[in-house]
């Protein structure tokens, strides 16, 4: 079939199965494999895969290790019920993660999704305080410019309004503190005379809410979709950490971005000297390969469960399926012997220095920051007042567009300025990506933003 037909073929099957659900979504052009850093289309042009995925491409596409460990178990067995059987791969996949994480973690709990972990974990957290005598801790506080999934209680923590909107009756009615972003701030503070109030703000809540209702007190080390790439000032975590301590709640730390080396560390966290009490992960935990999230669990809170001989009352028919925990600890054997994380806090620096030098002076580009290979541009009308687009533009969608002409991808996202307004585009391309690469995308980045701002201003 000649390109041309195969693309209406797409578009008409798109529209057969999909209809209107999906809308404007419906992308216009077929990915047809992927190598290394690359993806390719049905016609054959190559694009820099710098939206990872989103965030998820580690390792790159096509890598041959990974595939064979697949295969070989998959010949051996692709499913058996977990419940009944002993699962090697996933007791070796606990044990690797566990050697890697925060010295504080003892158990893991597997599942599929990003959104399935967060989930995970706000249960947990939940019937840690019920084991306890306290079942009326159940309350989860977060931040406002938060993302942490698209299930009910996962979005009910969520601060990102244009993604919660649509379901406001489903969702738990549970408070929210200000995002700690310093380009924003809530209260029209400048750091650090602002005696980081951003954080103070959880203690003020819990108070308000009452120490007795709250169970947890959930965040991304490093913003994500809702924040472009929010990094907290340094007394910011102690601080989140010190006040949990104080209130007896737990801090639920969703890696689901930064976790496996994003950020030049194994986790965001891990740039604060902080320890968590539940940890979630996923993404570049397997890289892409196959879904695959977990939780990371503080050991007082399995010696709760083990004292008052409860089990966790939760589960996923596919949770820690061997073929997901092979691939997963081939996607670990990877990471570690090419020092991947080592090598994405090496590279963060020239990723950060060609991104300044070739973005910064753009009119339309507010503010950018990030670590490591995780990157957030936050596109302005103008850059004196920080004044956003008008949300009707849909900018940072315009830009995407723009950006994968050139041959670049990105993530574009939106609701930065108080959930309502704002667009934003996040760069995050895989962990071997070379110097020259990482030049080759701003490059292209540069011409994109040279084009957007002829469309836009």
């Amino acid at each position: 079939m000649e390109p041309q037909e195969r693309l209406e073929e797409a578009q008409r099957l798109a529209g057969t199965a999909f209809g209107t659900i999906h809308g404007a979504m419906v992308p216009k052009v077929i990915c047809d494999h992927g190598e290394g850093i690359y993806l390719f289309d049905h016609t054959g042009k190559r694009y820099v895969d710098c939206s990872g995925g989103p965030h998820v491409v580690g390792i790159g596409h096509g890598n041959q290790y990974v595939r064979e460990a697949m295969i070989r178990q998959m010949e051996k067995v692709s499913f058996f019920y977990r419940g009944f059987w002993l699962n090697e791969p996933l007791l070796k996949l606990a044990n690797r993660i566990l050697k890697v994480a925060p010295s504080n973690m003892g158990l893991v709990q597997f599942c599929n999704s990003g959104s399935e972990a967060n989930e995970t974990a706000i249960k947990i957290a939940c019937q840690y305080h019920v084991e306890r005598g306290n079942p009326q801790k159940h309350k989860v506080i977060s931040r406002w410019q938060s993302y942490h999934g698209m299930t009910v209680g996962a979005l009910s923590a969520s601060g990102h309004v244009v993604r919660r909107t649509k379901f406001g009756t489903l969702l738990h009615d549970w408070p929210k503190i200000p995002a700690p972003l310093c380009y924003r701030c809530s209260y029209e503070m400048t750091y650090p005379s602002c005696g980081v109030k951003c954080a103070r703000a959880l203690e003020e809540t819990i108070n308000q809410v009452g120490p007795q209702f709250v169970s947890a007190f959930i965040a991304e080390p490093i913003g994500g979709a809702a924040s472009a790439c929010m990094v907290p000032v340094k007394e910011y975590y102690p601080m989140i950490r010190d006040i949990c301590d104080k209130y007896d709640i737990l801090f639920l730390d969703d890696e689901i971005i930064c976790g496996f080396g994003r950020t030049g560390k194994w986790f965001g966290i891990d740039h604060w000297g902080v320890q968590p009490d539940i940890i979630t992960v996923a993404k570049s935990m397997t890289g892409g390969y196959t879904p695959m999230a977990a939780v990371l669990i503080d050991k007082k809170i399995g010696e709760a469960y083990n004292e008052s001989g409860a089990a966790f009352v939760h589960g996923f028919t596919m949770e820690g399926n061997p073929v997901s925990c092979a691939a997963a600890l081939a996607v670990l054997d990877i990471i570690e012997e090419q020092n991947l994380v080592e090598r994405s806090a090496r590279l963060g620096e020239h990723f950060f220095k060609v991104g300044t030098e070739k973005l910064a002076h753009h009119p339309t580009v507010g503010d950018i920051r990030g670590k490591g290979l995780l990157m957030g541009i936050e596109l302005v009308k103008d850059k004196k007042t920080k004044e956003p687009f008008d949300p009707k533009l849909k900018a940072g969608n315009r830009f995407q567009q723009i950006a994968m002409s050139h041959g670049c991808m990105v993530y574009p996202t939106f609701g930065v300025d108080n959930g309502i307004r704002g667009d934003h585009y996040l760069v995050s391309p895989p962990y071997i990506i070379e110097e020259a690469q990482i030049d080759e995308c701003f490059d292209m980045l540069d011409a994109a933003q040279t084009d957007f701002e002829k469309e836009f201003l």
